[in-house]
């Protein structure tokens, strides 16, 4: 493959609550429906955004969470799959015309850089990786952009919010210590030897917003036949992964 990727992009991720579809001053054509920080104080899980509209283009991307926090959201190259909360599994299905995301993010890439992950690298050093390897391709790490992975040997901890009560599952989007309303999850620890990852870098801006407050990233994985979806916790990449960030 090329080292430029070239396509046109949605990338859509993650986010909800007290705003039902503001649009963000920030590059990427970044979009942002609702605030994680105010549904973490209220607890407000109804939806933001009906998600059928927003799929369907080819070169479309993103990630959410349904509302209700009853499973995750996977768009990816114009497929809108959701992950329900009942599969157990992470097993992916295609979005219902009804469906609504409680979460959510747009952005909009023409063109993409390609760039391979040159050792193994823990979440911390990867996390490093994409926003250095950001900075030297021009683009404001202080504001939002999307990103992907693909080819990537993983080793995962993910989960998909189940809406219910948090009874013996670890509680929240976003990991155990990430508490939204209490509400359930089912949590998957695994390695995997080619997988995907959709995510977003917050920046300053959007910390809170689109991302956990006090993190700026939110990731999701997807396994190369998009048969299983998630929302990511902790991840470790392997070196020959392939990290894609869009184009100035």
């Amino acid at each position: 493959m090329s080292a430029i990727f070239k396509t046109a992009l949605i990338a859509v991720g993650f986010i909800s609550a007290g705003v039902g579809g503001a649009l963000a001053a920030e590059p990427f054509g970044i979009r942002s429906f609702g605030n994680f920080t105010q549904m973490l104080h209220k607890g407000d899980r109804k939806g933001m955004v009906r998600l059928a509209p927003l799929g369907g283009e080819k070169g479309t991307y993103g990630v959410g969470a349904l509302a209700g926090l009853r499973g995750e959201v996977l768009l990816w190259d114009g497929k809108m799959l959701v992950s329900r909360g009942h599969s157990r599994k992470g097993t992916t299905e295609a979005a219902a015309a009804s469906d609504e995301a409680v979460l959510f993010v747009v952005a909009r890439v023409q063109e993409w850089r390609e760039v391979s992950v040159p050792r193994d690298m823990t979440q911390p050093q990867f996390d490093a990786f994409v926003i250095a390897t950001a900075k030297e391709q021009g683009i404001d790490t202080g504001a939002a952009f999307p990103f992907l992975v693909r080819d990537a040997r993983l080793d995962l901890v993910w989960h998909v919010v189940t809406g219910e009560a948090d009874g013996g599952h670890a509680g929240g989007h976003g990991g155990g210590t990430h508490q939204l309303g209490h509400a359930g999850q089912d949590v998957f620890r695994e390695s995997v030897g080619r997988g995907m990852l959709a995510g977003f870098h917050s920046g300053a801006a959007l910390e809170g917003v689109i991302s956990h407050p006090g993190e700026r990233f939110h990731v999701h994985y997807a396994n190369p036949d998009l048969s299983v979806s998630g929302h990511v916790d902790e991840y470790r990449v392997g070196v020959g992964a392939i990290l894609m960030l869009p184009r100035r």
